[in-house]
């Protein structure tokens, strides 16, 4: 019975080690940070993030935008198109100091030759999730998302020295341009103006 059980466990391990793999997500000893609108200006206060993962060493183009308006929600959906996965999400987080996040060591699947790509998307609210921030945002949310190689090591083999965060840009939180709530706003107002210039009932549209 207990040879069963030990061979049991050590097949879990072995399952383990083979899909596990870890890393430190901690950016506290890094040039790079989490920053507000521009690269360069750390943010400091509450964020959310989520952890995303595509297996392989290739990272797709088009997603580091850069701090321009709007970037994030576009490498966003360009991470969902080209296959990304999430692993972690972290709500209601607090930056122990300007543009450092701190939120251990996750355990993610996949790996190619001891790498992955990892895709970061971060919000500037206690949102608890990205589509949950966009549906709560206003002008001053600000989202973003960066994509980078990361070193991988099997959980099984050295759980207590997980690879190093390998973020060599900084993840810039930008701001949405038309939010839902404003793009509602907008559109309403444009079909009041509309009804005015036209000197008729709302109701009374033709096209």
């Amino acid at each position: 019975m207990k040879k069963k059980i030990l061979a049991a466990v050590v097949t879990l391990g072995l399952a383990l080690g083979t899909a596990a793999q870890s890393f430190v997500l901690d950016n506290s000893i890094l040039a790079t940070s989490l920053t507000l609108d521009v690269p360069g200006i750390p943010y400091s206060g509450t964020f959310g993030m989520e952890l995303w993962v595509l297996g392989g060493t290739s990272i797709p183009p088009g997603i580091n935008l850069g701090a321009a308006p709007g970037s994030g929600l576009r490498g966003y959906d360009i991470m969902l198109a080209d296959g990304f996965l999430k692993e972690a999400t972290y709500a209601n987080q607090q930056t122990p100091f300007p543009g450092v996040f701190s939120l251990g060591s996750p355990l993610v699947n996949g790996g190619n030759g001891g790498t992955v790509v990892v895709a970061l998307a971060a919000w500037n609210s206690s949102a608890p999730s990205w589509s949950a921030m966009l549906a709560q945002a206003n002008q001053a949310t600000r989202a973003g998302v960066v994509v980078f190689d990361q070193p991988i090591v099997p959980f099984i083999t050295n759980p207590l020295s997980p690879a190093g965060l390998a973020m060599n840009r900084d993840l810039v939180l930008t701001s949405i341009p038309e939010p839902p709530a404003l793009a509602l706003g907008a559109l309403c107002a444009a079909l009041l103006f509309i009804a005015h210039r036209g000197r008729m009932p709302i109701g009374r549209f033709r096209i």
